[in-house]
């Protein structure tokens, strides 16, 4: 994932974004327990928003303990217990690492290849562990990422089409292990938010993509974003799918039975993807519809 989900900090109590931090750090932990402190670059608040869900809707206890960062040995932060789960979800963040630098080594720019030329050797040795430690994950991710190639080869691709894989990966992998409500539930959520995310992204880098001949389901009806009253009517037309997508998404949270972190997935759902939303957007609207946006750097 691309850093689109995460919390939105100004309407967050301080005890969740306490307990939300230490989700983080504890995430972070993992890759470095398990890979090497190498991996922990590689996180993001996108695999923390998985490690959230999931430990929301695992049964079990989930408490916290202050511990010292071991890179600011001055600064404590929470860390978690559920220790399956951040295990779980750090052998998703190197699986989807490996699969992105492989993707960036055949259709990305020379600059993109060639940052992926060089992480690859480490980034293949970690992925080798992660696909023995969790070859669920591996075949999920890995079958998704041969769809998603198929697809982005095709002439004309619809929108619905292409975030189809995007989506279902990620609902595959959250719904991976549960079963029942909890497990239709976490699936949608997870395909939602995914399909939210691969929306976002596509929308954002339509200019670029045009530009260099890059995939993208908005280039056929939109090639002539450049012009004003183009850039508004695709703006509007984003927006009314991400508030459907969002909307959707809150419909199958609302639904799942959580034993912990209702709040703070309330947050990332609803606050966190409408600022994510909210700030890409900015670059095709008026100046003055600019304004209203409040932003948070």
């Amino acid at each position: 994932m691309l850093g689109y989900v995460k919390a939105f900090k100004p309407e967050m109590k301080v005890k969740d974004y306490e307990l939300y931090r230490g989700i983080y750090c504890s995430l972070c932990r993992a890759l470095g327990r398990i890979y090497s402190p190498v991996a922990q670059l590689f996180l993001s608040y996108d695999f923390a928003f998985a490690a959230v869900l999931r430990l929301a809707a695992a049964d079990g206890g989930c408490s916290f303990s202050p511990k010292r960062c071991p890179y600011n040995p001055a600064k404590k932060c929470m860390i978690c217990s559920g220790k399956d789960e951040l295990d779980f979800c750090a052998h998703a963040v190197i699986i989807t690492v490996f699969y992105k630098v492989l993707d960036n080594l055949h259709d990305a720019g020379f600059k993109s290849r060639l940052v992926a030329a060089l992480i690859y050797p480490i980034v293949w040795l970690m992925h080798k562990k992660a696909a023995r430690l969790a070859p669920e994950i591996e075949r999920i991710i890995g079958d998704s990422m041969k769809k998603q190639a198929q697809i982005e080869q095709k002439n004309d691709v619809c929108l619905d089409e292409a975030a189809h894989e995007s989506a279902h990966v990620l609902g595959e992998v959250i719904a991976l292990g549960f079963d029942g409500e909890r497990k239709n539930s976490l699936y949608t959520l997870g395909y939602m938010v995914g399909r939210y995310v691969y929306i976002l992204d596509a929308a954002d880098d339509l200019e670029d993509d045009l530009k260099n001949g890059s995939f993208n389901p908005f280039k056929s009806e939109y090639s002539d974003i450049e012009n004003t009253k183009t850039k508004e009517k695709f703006a509007e037309r984003v927006r009314g799918m991400l508030n459907l997508t969002q909307s959707s998404a809150l419909d199958a949270l609302d639904s799942l039975e959580k034993k912990r972190f209702g709040d703070i997935l309330e947050n990332i759902i609803f606050d966190g993807l409408t600022f994510s939303g909210e700030k890409m957007l900015k670059k095709y609207l008026p100046q003055e519809e600019k304004k209203n946006i409040y932003t948070v750097e």
